[in-house]
């Protein structure tokens, strides 16, 4: 597809990185490091990081990722895997947002605006795989490693 006009802007083959956010070496039960699918590295231009892992059970240890915030604002996407009942996410997540605590149980997406504290993302309950989608809006060059609180 490479050879075609617009073949370029197909990602099949990931960049896997660490983006120095997270834990990644040792946690069981989450796909790392993360699967970045589209960036300016993989797609000259593109101003947007989308990144994906998938959840197996609940990771160990847990939770993953700390309180943070980023410079720019994300999109988060939790779907879950259940053919039948997508709107089931197959797990029962804690999710802080700035001061706030919230329970996730369904698919869902939540956008988190620049400069917003972030996480931890505690793990109740997986009772199937769910995946994570994040979508970082960024005109930068490169994804840029959240700032830890």
């Amino acid at each position: 597809m490479a050879d075609s006009k617009y073949g370029k802007y197909i990602i099949s083959n990931p960049l896997v990185a660490d983006s120095g956010g997270s834990k990644t070496e040792g946690v069981k039960g989450v796909t790392f490091p993360r699967e970045i699918f589209a960036n300016t590295d993989l797609v000259k231009g593109c101003p947007t990081l989308v990144d994906i892992r998938w959840y197996f059970m609940i990771p160990d240890p847990d939770p993953v990722e700390q309180s943070h915030f980023h410079d720019f604002d994300t999109v988060s996407c939790f779907v879950g895997s259940d053919p039948k009942n997508p709107s089931c996410l197959g797990a029962e997540l804690e999710l802080q947002l700035g001061d706030e605590k919230h329970m996730l149980t369904k698919t869902c997406v939540i956008f988190i605006p620049k400069g917003l504290a972030h996480c931890p993302l505690i793990h109740r309950r997986v009772d199937r795989p769910y995946l994570q989608i994040v979508f970082a809006i960024s005109e930068k060059e490169k994804y840029v490693a959240p700032h830890f609180r």
